[in-house]
Parts: structure tokens; sequence; C-alpha cells
């Protein structure tokens, strides 16, 4: 029977279909490129991400070597032959490179537990192997990273990123090309890019290695006009972007930036509607956030259910818990390692049963193998979603900043109302800018307040220049602030306070 043909022309997609269908991508853009994993610790509330470390070209040697001899073979491929101006521009572009990597990551290191000894050592023998080879820039600085934190601090990064400012710049760079690019063909009477593009046939495909190969060129291509992009969260750098065509770029970064956005909006409603205790509390403040997160669901016409890739691995080293099979405490793990297996008659029968030797079996027996849950994710959108259900299942609270107005991680039974982030355009956090101008405005009204203020910073300056004793400024300051209570009951007036003040230290006679 033959199979019915369709026509798709006038279907309307439900909203979760459109969902779906711009988070896989398109002809222009994949973002599934990366392949990482990540396992939660309930108990200690944070997670630990392992990032992809296959795309690199000391990771990627062997193909990339074998696909130059296969191409070389196929077409008549000449060295590349560089001016020694052109020499230059590429050394100098690679120490640049360098040293811009070393400030990204800096940065990340600032904010998050970033370990990266395996990849480390790697990259350094790569080049002890190949003397000949200098050092180029990773591709991703985070390649090959063991990232730690705690729950909700990677949703949070994503939703405050700054995405549009990187992007516009990009975008600059990609426009302008395309522009010289139609310059040039009109100048040269060629077929116009488009005209081109449609007559172009399709390009011969000869083995699985050139597919990877030529993945990895578009993927280095991607991160060298987008870094800045990829780097404004830590979720867009683990999982980024493939730009398929350097000619369609533009349009891949619009639909990048276009998800990344649709993302940021959602993720911080959903938020919102789940975790602040201030959002319609009288209808959803007898709600879990787990039940409120399935109402947004419904309302906003989401599938309630999600899917995910989990894979349980042994291992003596990653503890996910302090309780068999997750873990034990480091003391338990002492005595099981240090206690050795004697032999007995019985080990002697089954290790003949099972054909191994008592030398062979006894790493098993002493060294404690501990079960942990991984999850591989390949996108943004898929490690969004993992860190968010996780945060469901706990106690997670949020509370909005009062100064800068974004959501923060409350830290166990501390209550505050601001956050500990730097405000933009300042060196200091929230709760020091808040405290600060929370003691402004207290000195404002009480006048006491600034006269000690004064009087601390005077006294104290002298005591760094040893003018005064730091026994005699510690009693003083005892007595100092006494007297500033007494101003502030009416006790004594301001005048009598400053009096007093200025008889305390007074300043001393020059010599003549």
């Amino acid at each position: 029977m033959a199979k019915q043909k369709y026509d798709f022309s006038e279907y309307e997609m439900s909203h979760t279909e459109k969902r779906s269908s711009t988070l896989r991508g398109n002809q222009n853009v994949s973002y599934d490129f990366f392949f990482n994993d990540v396992s939660f610790d309930p108990d200690e509330r944070t997670f630990v991400i392992t990032v992809d470390s296959g795309n690199e070209d000391f990771s990627m040697q062997e193909a990339i070597d074998q696909y130059n001899e296969d191409e070389a073979k196929r077409r008549d491929i000449h060295e590349e032959i560089l001016s020694e101006e052109e020499i230059q521009q590429r050394e100098e572009s690679r120490l640049r490179d360098l040293e811009y990597n070393a400030e990204v990551l800096a940065r990340m290191n600032s904010k998050y537990i970033i370990s990266k000894d395996l990849i480390d050592n790697e990259e350094n023998n790569y080049y002890i192997d190949n003397p000949q080879i200098k050092r180029i820039p990773l591709n991703n600085v985070l390649s090959g990273a063991r990232i730690k934190m705690r729950y909700g601090e990677g949703i949070l990064d994503f939703v405050y990123a700054d995405f549009k400012t990187p992007a516009t710049e990009a975008m600059k760079f990609y426009n302008f090309m395309n522009a010289l690019g139609n310059f040039i063909g009109e100048q040269s009477g060629k077929t116009k890019p488009t005209e081109e593009i449609q007559a172009r046939a399709p390009e011969k495909v000869y083995n699985r290695n050139q597919l990877i190969v030529e993945d990895y060129f578009r993927y280095q291509d991607t991160m060298s006009n987008i870094k800045q992009v990829a780097y404004a969260s830590l979720y867009t750098t683990v999982c980024p972007p493939l730009f398929k065509e350097f000619r369609t770029s533009a349009k891949a970064l619009k639909s990048y930036c276009n998800v990344l956005l649709m993302l940021q909006k959602e993720y911080l409603d959903m938020i919102e509607f789940c975790f602040d205790e201030n959002y319609y509390p009288e209808v959803l403040g007898h709600l879990a956030p787990s039940e409120r997160w399935f109402v947004f669901k419904r309302l906003h016409n989401l599938s309630s259910v999600s899917y995910r890739k989990e894979s349980l691995t042994f291992s003596t080293m990653i503890l996910s818990g302090n309780v068999m099979p997750y873990g034990l405490p480091p003391t338990e793990i002492a005595r099981r390692i240090n206690t050795k297996i004697d032999q007995t008659e019985q080990h002697l029968a089954f290790e003949e049963k099972y054909n191994i030797t008592h030398k062979e079996l006894e790493p098993y027996l002493r060294f404690p193998h501990f079960i942990s849950f991984k999850y591989e994710f390949r996108t943004v959108a898929d490690i969004l979603e993992l860190e968010f259900t996780k945060m469901l299942e706990q106690d997670i609270r949020f509370k909005k900043c009062k100064r800068c107005g974004r959501y923060f991680i409350m830290k166990g039974n501390y209550d505050t109302n601001y956050c500990d982030r730097v405000a933009e355009g300042q060196t200091r956090t929230c709760q020091d800018l808040a405290a600060q101008e929370n003691y402004k405005a207290k000195a404002a009204e009480n006048p006491a307040l600034a006269i000690y203020s004064k009087y601390y910073k005077r006294y104290a300056a002298r005591v760094r220049s040893r003018q005064i004793k730091e026994p005699d400024f510690k009693k003083w300051k005892f007595q100092a602030l006494s007297k500033r209570d007494e101003c502030s009951d009416g006790k004594i007036t301001v005048e009598e306070y400053i009096s007093w003040m200025e008889g305390c230290f007074p300043n001393r006679t020059p010599k003549t």
C-alpha cells in the first residue's frame, strides 16, 4: 500500500511545537555541539558540570591530520606561503587571544569553583611532545573543566547575562563581511550571492572523519567571531552553538540570540512564579514550588513532562553523599582502605570460582566504590531545565533585591533584603551600598552618629601615625559610644557631645 502524502503548507503548530522547533535549531545553526554531563548532590545542594574536552586542536589532531591527508589526495593543495607581515600579524593575534582567554578564565574563576587539572595536563603533554608547535589559544576556555556551584547559581547567571551588547557587535562584523562579499561580486560581475547559493551543488562527503573535522572547523570559526556572546554566561560558554555556513552566519546569530532571549524571559518568569513568596500570595502561597511550576506550565501551554538522559557510574573518587551507596565519611573510607584482607578458605574458593587472584580481588574489597548519577546535556535549554527541576526538589529560597531588583539565593536562615552582587557601575555589593545608605539616612536623622563617625576617623588616623596609643584609643571608643547613646537619647546636647570629643585628644602644640 502506497504511503499517504500530506501537504503541511497550512499546518499551524501549537505553542509547544513552536518552542521545541526553535530550540532544535535550523539549517543555519546547531545548539547541541558539545557533550557535557552534570551530577547533583542534594545534601550539599551543589552540582558539578564536566565540560566536553574534545573540541580543541590537541584533542582533534589525529582526526585533522587524517583529514588533511585525505584532502591532499583528492585535491591539488599547495602549502600556504605567508609574508613576514602576515606571520607577524598572526603572532600578535595568537598572543592577544591567549591574553583574552586568561582574562575570561580569571573572571569565571572569581565566580565558580573550577578545576582544569586533567585538560591542562593533556594540553601540556601535547606541546611537550610537539615542541615545534606554538601554544595556541583554546577555542573554549572551559574545555574539559569541572565546575562546582550551588543550586540556582547557573540559572541566575544566565537570566541576568547581557547577550544583546556583544551580539550587536558580532552582527556588525557579519553585516560588514556580507556587504564586502556583495561589493566584490558586483565589481567582478559574478553571480549574486543569493543566486549562487541556489545554484551551488552539495558538497561531497567521503567518510565520517570528514564530517567531524569540518564541523570542528566551523565551530572554530563560530567561536572566534561570537566568543563575547558565548562568554556572556556560564551556560552559553559550556554549550556553544555551531554556525553551519559562514555566508548564513548573520541569520544563525539572529536565531541564536532569539533563543537565548526567549529562555531568559521564560526562566525569569518561572523563578518569579514558582519561588517568589510575594507573587500572588493569596492565589499561590499554599502551593509548593513544584505545584506552582505545574500551574505555570499549564497556563503557558507547555508540556509538563520532562525527559533527560541519565547514567549511573561507579567511582572510588566521586562522592555524591555521606552514606552508601553514594559515599562514606572520610574516616570510614580511610579505615576501609587501610584494612588488609586476609585470605581465608572461603576467599580461596571464591577466587577459584571466578578465576581471579587474591591480588586482583583485594582492591575490589578494600576500596569503596560509590555510585553516582549523571545527566548528559548538550544545549543551554537542557541544563536550565535540569537545574530548575533539581531546585524544585529542594527548599531553595529566592528573594528580590530591594536595591537592584534582581533575584538572589537566600542562604540558610539568614534573612536580608539585599544581594551580594556588585552593582553595575559600582565596586561594592548591594549589601554594602545599602548599609552605607542606611547609615547615612540614620546619621541625617541623628546628628550624634555623624559626630561619632567624624571623630572616630580623626583619632583612628592618629593611631596609625602613632600619635595616640592603641589602648588609649580603645578606652576612648567605649566612652565615645556611651556618650553617643546619651546624645541620641537627649541626656546631653549635641554641643556638649562635641565639646567632650574635642577634649579627649587635644592637638599637640607644635614645637618651636
